[in-house]
């Protein structure tokens, strides 16, 4: 039977979450300004040398595959975009609040790579069917950040999840249900929406399990793909995995999608850049 934990004590709890840095949470609330300025939130963003210095480290690995070194974020804006520097400065400042630790049963570093891995598939999904790029990264990025969440919020509790998860065989969805009576999904969405995440991606952290829950968001089927696609799953086999109906809406075929996914190991290469202090 479920605990008597309740859902909204857990998200009162929220204050507890490290609080972003100025220049994170003026990007953060870019994601609803369709006229915020490049160059202005470039300025904003370099203010902060730490998290500058961590966002130029990555818009100059391999992954990226620049011509030339970026000495600046005005100078990767231009060179990059400034929706991609937007993702990367969410990803750094997120990554600096909540650190890599393998300290507990919540294993955060294996929790940030996955992420990031997600959200680059995502990203690169998008690039290649023509979905919503915009917000694709940081739907990837965030989409099973309900896990995290749990894991500050109600830490011993959490472990104890993790643990029966892993000894029963279920997913952790199931488990969360059947001990806590909701889910880590549910607390992520919810999360999203009180640090006034854009819909879309709220709408994605809740459901890209179900990824045709109507109203249908194309994002959400992307962030199912690309979790397939971190999984391992590739050619038919991953194609295999979609729900016909979805493979449809999405004019899904491994023809289309192959030639521009990201290869593993740029992705492990980027995620420790990430992850460095």
């Amino acid at each position: 039977m479920p605990t008597s934990i309740d859902k909204n004590a857990i998200l009162d709890k929220l204050h507890q979450l490290p609080v972003m840095p100025m220049a994170v949470r003026e990007v953060m609330s870019s994601f609803r300004n369709a006229n915020v300025g490049s160059a202005i939130m470039a300025q904003k963003i370099e203010l902060d040398q730490g998290l500058s210095a961590r966002v130029l480290r990555v818009a100059n690995s391999s992954f990226y595959g620049l011509s030339r070194e970026v000495g600046s974020i005005q100078a990767a804006v231009t060179v990059l975009g400034f929706d991609t520097i937007r993702s990367l400065v969410v990803s750094a400042g997120f990554t600096q609040a909540f650190p890599a630790t393998k300290d507990s049963k919540f294993d955060r570093h294996a929790y940030w790579t996955r992420s990031f891995r997600v959200a680059s598939y995502t990203e690169a999904l998008a690039q290649c069917l023509g979905g919503p790029r915009q917000l694709s990264f940081t739907s990837g990025l965030f989409y099973d950040v309900g896990q995290l969440v749990l894991s500050i919020c109600i830490p011993e509790k959490f472990a104890e999840i993790v643990v029966q998860q892993q000894q029963s065989g279920l997913s952790l969805i199931e488990v969360e249900h059947s001990v806590l009576g909701f889910d880590h999904a549910e607390i992520g969405a919810e999360m999203a929406k009180r640090w006034n995440f854009p819909p879309d991606i709220e709408h994605a952290i809740h459901f890209w399990r179900v990824p045709e829950h109507e109203p249908y968001q194309p994002i959400n089927g992307l962030v199912y793909v690309a979790v397939l696609l971190e999984s391992g799953l590739k050619g038919e086999a991953l194609i295999g995995k979609v729900p016909r109906k979805l493979r449809e809406r999405m004019q899904l075929s491994w023809q289309r999608i192959e030639p521009g996914l990201p290869q593993p190991d740029q992705l492990d290469a980027v995620v420790q850049l990430m992850l460095a202090e």
